[in-house]
């Protein structure tokens, strides 16, 4: 299950953040404060699990992996950067929608869903066409 919360303006601040993101799982949850770091909490006793503290340009990182043509260099993979875009977009088709959507995620699409894998994509205008087969 996806739940996505936005509370504009003034917030109490969870775990410390004003700006970010909570996810929660099945194994505990993880804080990401603003942009650059990333803290998690393990179990009931909330027990300190991975983080990372970075700074840096995200984007900048990102331009530079390209004209380099060097992934090696990225700050983290472009999948991941697909994955976690993704999580909104199928959060605001099912909004949309205004229903629960099944989606699976080896195809990339909703389960016998024709309207909710119309709004997967959309029709490019030329020069800017990605074709099928990338």
């Amino acid at each position: 299950m996806i739940q996505m919360e936005v509370r504009p303006w003034m917030t109490n601040k969870e775990d410390g953040i004003e700006v970010g993101n909570i996810f929660y799982g099945d194994k505990g949850y993880m804080v990401i404060n603003g942009y650059n770091d990333y803290k998690t909490y393990l179990g009931k006793n909330r027990e300190p699990g991975p983080a990372r503290k970075e700074g840096g340009d995200h984007y900048k990182n990102f331009i530079d992996a390209v004209r380099k043509r060097d992934k090696s260099i990225l700050n983290g993979p472009v999948e991941t950067a697909h994955l976690s875009a993704g999580i909104a977009h199928l959060g605001n088709i099912s909004y949309r929608l205004n229903r629960t959507l099944k989606f699976d995620t080896k195809t990339e699409t909703f389960i016998g869903d024709k309207e909710a894998n119309a709004m997967l994509t959309r029709k490019y205008r030329p020069p800017f066409v990605v074709p099928d087969k990338v």
